[in-house]
């Protein structure tokens, strides 16, 4: 009986030895079924967009014998008519949709301004091409579900600007199998313009300055690839300015940069590019200025370099929310749609600083009015008393800095206390980040005047990030964190530094009492001596 089992078992296994070298060594070969379908395996797009295909040719393929049939292109119906009367060369003759040798030996460049003409005419809406879109993605991923062909990729609606693309969906053939199958996806990287603006104060993301001093604004943005058959090649660079900057018109620069970084200054009101004022393209947003660009007239060039200067003026605001200085790229997202517009910002900051300076009594700390004081750049102007800084009175005690046009103060007086003013206090807005001397030109009555200036320095906190907060504010909301807080200290009369108490002071009456009485009696003396003789 095991005798038998033994042979069973020896039996199963060299079966089970069987099968398995069976599946090892050999595999079922599937014909393409007529039904089946594949896939367009999309990169190089930026999430969120969407991506389309049009099927432009058929493939001719034998089902039965699972082999390609010549002519294995032919274009679809619905663009046979425009090839045909576009691009003669590259398809057969009367009713002969096949595709012609001239288009597969046609150049790169040639294939490319192909599709990009036939692109404008399915985004023009043109008579002749009525194609349908036969599938979609969002961003880089798989457009599934279609049949064999030669397909358009289109993108729209991106922030950067994409180059129609082509792929072929067909078999590839199984070396090892011998047979065309469809198990891999086509491939195809998408080609496109990434824009960029970046915006600059003096070269720095953030720049600090007197009120009255002029800046230097740069923009630097890319100029984008557009098909050659684009119908929209939109293209507009605007600035908008904070109330506390103004615009000095006249300092505007505007330059073309090629890919070797060779500049060439454009020039306003020709075909390159016009200013338009004060109003963005197509978005109903207000600017400072914007240039409008003709894109055939700059397509040489890599970048768009502008250059100009602004004033920091009256209006400047002190602390953390700065002066913005908003710098806009209005450009064509879709190139074959007019009214697809998409933008790129960047912005930069200038801030300005002051001080807040409160006159006391040195002994009991109390607030003094009637000082005056003058303010300098630096210490040989504050010895020499030359160069004084002007401000303009905005209230009592309140001062900002003088625009070079204004006849402002040298003399800056501390707040009485009355008309709504802090006593003993002096506020000065509209500095820079620095060094100042403070200079007291007169005291407040009975106190001693300073004899030599205050040094006062304005930092910004941030160790070098400009934030607009300086060290040592006055406060931490609102204008505040840009006030330097100063204290300054006055004696009061003619003080002497006395020694010891009243026992010194006692000893030195009884002295000159003792003194008074021996003369007084040296006098008497001397009477009755002269009066013996």
């Amino acid at each position: 009986m095991k005798t038998q089992r033994r042979k069973q078992f020896k039996a199963l296994t060299l079966c089970l030895a069987l099968l398995m070298a069976i599946s090892l060594f050999s595999t079922t070969v599937f014909a393409i079924g007529q039904d089946e379908k594949g896939t367009i395996a999309v990169s190089g797009v930026e999430a969120g967009v969407t991506v389309s295909a049009y099927r432009l040719m058929d493939v001719a393929y034998d089902y039965t014998a699972n082999q390609p049939v010549e002519p294995v292109y032919t274009w679809t119906n619905e663009v046979a008519n425009w090839v045909r009367t576009n691009y003669s060369s590259y398809i057969g003759v009367g009713t002969d949709n096949s595709v012609q040798k001239a288009f597969s030996t046609a150049s790169t460049n040639d294939i490319a301004a192909f599709y990009d003409k036939l692109a404008a005419a399915i985004k023009d809406g043109n008579s002749q091409v009525s194609l349908n879109v036969a599938g979609t993605c969002t961003g880089s991923g798989d457009i599934t579900g279609l049949t064999m062909g030669n397909y358009l990729i289109l993108i729209e609606n991106g922030m950067r600007v994409y180059r129609p693309s082509a792929v072929n969906l067909v078999p590839t053939w199984d070396v090892e199998n011998s047979v065309w199958e469809m198990s891999s996806p086509a491939v195809v990287e998408v080609k496109s313009s990434t824009l960029t603006i970046d915006k600059t104060v003096n070269d720095k993301e953030a720049d600090n300055a007197n009120i009255g001093d002029t800046v230097t604004f740069e923009i630097v943005a890319d100029v984008p690839q557009f098909p050659a058959n684009a119908t929209a090649k939109n293209y507009a660079i605007s600035d908008t300015l904070s109330d506390g900057l103004t615009f000095n018109s006249n300092s505007l620069k505007v330059y073309g940069i090629t890919a070797d970084d060779h500049e060439t200054e454009l020039v306003n009101g020709t075909t390159t590019y016009y200013v338009q004022s004060n109003q963005r393209p197509n978005s109903g947003g207000t600017s400072t200025f914007t240039l409008t660009f003709n894109y055939a007239e700059i397509s040489g060039y890599q970048k768009i370099r502008v250059e100009y200067t602004a004033t920091l003026n009256e209006d400047a605001v002190l602390g953390e929310s700065g002066n913005i200085n908003n710098a806009v790229l209005d450009y064509s997202n879709n190139p074959y749609d007019s009214s697809s517009w998409e933008s790129q910002t960047d912005k930069v900051t200038v801030y300005t600083y002051g001080l807040d300076i409160s006159k006391v009594d040195k002994d009991d700390n109390h607030s003094l009015s009637g000082a005056e004081f003058e303010l300098y750049a630096s210490e040989n102007d504050a010895t020499s008393r030359n160069n004084k800084i002007s401000f303009v009175q905005i209230s009592e005690g309140v001062y900002r800095k003088a625009l070079a046009n204004e006849e402002g103060n040298t003399t800056l007086v501390v707040g009485s206390g009355q008309n709504g003013s802090e006593l003993g206090k002096l506020t000065l807005k509209g500095l820079d980040e620095g060094t100042w001397y403070l200079l007291e030109t007169k005291a407040p009555d009975s106190y001693n005047k300073l004899a030599a200036p205050i040094v006062v320095t304005i930092t910004d906190i941030d160790n070098g990030v400009l934030d607009g907060k300086v060290t040592n504010a006055k406060g931490t909301n609102g204008e505040d964190v840009a006030l330097v807080s100063l204290k300054v200290e006055n004696d009061d009369g003619f003080q002497l530094p006395v020694t010891g108490g009243m026992g010194t002071v006692l000893f030195t009456a009884i002295g000159i009492v003792l003194m008074g009485a021996a003369i007084a009696l040296l006098v008497i003396i001397f009477r009755k001596r002269k009066a013996e003789r």
